[in-house]
């Protein structure tokens, strides 16, 4: 029995060590940051920006009405990216990243391979929860909800490089080139799609789990 023993303190030396690490890792409002990005400063940020980069771009070269569309999908586009990337990084450092207290390492650094999986399956919503390694289950969580967080931020301008691209191949009549990268980017906008849903279901994760924990804290 000592090789079954020797396993068990083993498993709950890694155990222990996870919980050493969870201590303090909390999500004090990532949800609601991630909101108020989405449903107001992104949109009004970024169509402020392509309009003053249309209507900049017509003036300085005196473009005729019927060009607008060329301004539009260049310096508008244009203009909207880089402001999209400059306030997206801005944002996160001063929304998100205080938004939550990580820790300074993974919790689940000294966990294996099967153990880590076991446990995102837990946040998932796919596996029953395990109360003993609840704080290690949550605090895991909010890290994954941290780094999705930033993720989410940055994600608009991966499809904002290939819109305009794909609009001028279309009326250059390049249709198959067009409809190829219409696929792509709908492809990185699905990809969007899966981090915002496991965002949402490790939020979920942290607020039925909340009330079984002492600090009682859960996001929204």
């Amino acid at each position: 029995m000592s090789g079954i023993d020797d396993l068990m303190a083993q498993s709950n030396d890694r155990w222990a060590d996870a919980m050493r690490r969870a201590q303090g890792v909390e999500d004090n409002g990532l949800g609601e940051a991630v909101k108020a990005y989405y449903t107001r400063y992104f949109p009004a940020g970024f169509f402020i920006l392509v309009a003053a980069g249309t209507v900049g771009g017509t003036l300085a070269f005196r473009g005729t009405p019927e060009r607008w569309p060329t301004f539009l999908l260049t310096f508008g586009f244009l203009l909207g990216f880089i402001g999209a990337l400059i306030g997206g990084l801005v944002y996160n450092a001063k929304k998100v990243v205080p938004a939550a207290k990580l820790g300074r390492i993974d919790v689940l650094l000294s966990l294996e391979n099967e153990e880590k999986k076991q446990v995102r399956r837990q946040i998932a919503g796919k596996a029953p929860i395990d109360p003993e390694h609840l704080s290690v289950t949550r605090a895991a969580a909010v890290q994954l909800r941290r780094r999705l967080a930033t993720q989410l931020i940055l994600a608009p301008l991966y499809p904002l490089i290939f819109i305009p691209q794909v609009v001028n191949l279309d009326l250059r009549g390049d249709s198959l080139f067009a409809w190829l990268m219409a696929i792509g980017v709908g492809v990185i906008v699905a990809g969007i799609g899966f981090l915002a849903r496991d965002f949402r279901r490790a939020g979920r994760f942290l607020a039925r789990t909340a009330e079984q924990t002492a600090s009682g804290n859960a996001p929204l």
